[in-house]
């Protein structure tokens, strides 16, 4: 898919989670008197939201490269992170209120009104940046990384502020609970969508082929090109492709192709790679598969 369609079809795994999480989020705050605290009850909460958006988030770039054991790894992967983040936040958030609770509000009413609404922006603002995280952290990828942070911190404080002022002007209004929801996963996938390809070193688009037009961000310092489902780039139905058939390598801002087995074909605009670097618009033959290296943003 292109890099707008990846965009759009991040955002729509943003709803998704929104939707999957709204009915399970619903029934625990019809059951919220059974818990013993209030702690308990937001834990779960966090837990819970940790766990469907970071499975939703870790399964997605499995999906871009059409990899069902990565995506399904990536699934693992984000539920364990995303369920670990959301209790780390929800802490984070119930440890301001119990630090600055009383100084910040001084009546029992306040600090169980706002005084909780402000806990609940910070849980989902922490929350919202450990599972921005989750895709740097899977592909040990620095540059993912950097991309998760900064995507992670904008787009959690947004999306964490709107569930959380949400929840708390329209208490109890399950509408208002799904807004919420739907706002913490566009601004996490926007966020980060749009810091992907500020730190992008380039991208590869699919010129032949049964993935025509599909495009894949350079963003980590190693990338395996082949038919093996834990490539980078999974190049399923192009004859001529073996399962570890070239790597990508980052060197000091430089794009450099690497054939990983002799005499498999690789060539850059139909001569050997020969230890040079990609420029914009050189056309990479692999196998029989074709791309174009530039910036498509």
């Amino acid at each position: 898919m292109s890099l707008t369609l990846k965009r759009i079809f991040l955002a729509v795994f943003g709803l998704l989670g929104a939707l999957a999480l709204w009915p399970i989020l619903l029934t625990l705050q019809y059951f919220q008197q059974s818990f013993p605290s209030y702690l308990l009850f937001s834990l779960a909460q966090g837990v819970l939201l940790g766990l469907v958006f970071g499975a939703l988030f870790g399964s997605f770039e499995g999906v871009v490269v059409s990899s069902r054991s990565k995506a399904f790894k990536g699934l693992l992967f984000g539920a364990v992170f995303g369920s670990v983040a959301g209790a780390v936040g929800v802490m984070a958030g119930q440890l301001f209120l119990f630090a600055a609770g009383s100084n910040l509000w001084r009546t029992t009413s306040a600090r169980n009104g706002a005084g909780l609404a402000v806990a609940s922006g910070i849980a989902w603002t922490i929350v919202g940046i450990f599972l921005a995280l989750t895709e740097g952290l899977r592909s040990r990828s620095a540059r993912k990384l950097l991309v998760g942070l900064a995507g992670g911190v904008l787009g959690g404080l947004t999306g964490g502020s709107a569930l959380a002022g949400l929840s708390y002007f329209f208490p109890g209004e399950p509408l208002s609970l799904l807004a919420g929801l739907a706002l913490f996963g566009l601004s996490l996938s926007i966020f980060w969508s749009l810091f992907e390809n500020r730190f992008s070193s380039g991208a590869f688009m699919l010129l032949n082929g049964p993935l025509k037009g599909k495009e894949y961000s350079v963003l980590s310092r190693r990338m395996k090109i082949g038919t093996a489902p834990d490539c980078d780039i999974v190049l399923k139905g192009y004859p001529d492709v073996e399962p570890l058939h070239a790597t990508v390598r980052l060197s000091n801002g430089k794009v450099m192709l690497e054939q990983e087995k002799a005499g498999a074909r690789l060539l850059i605009n139909d001569e050997p790679p020969a230890g040079r670097s990609l420029r914009p618009e050189d056309v990479v033959a692999v196998g029989k598969a074709k791309f174009i290296y530039g910036f498509f943003g």
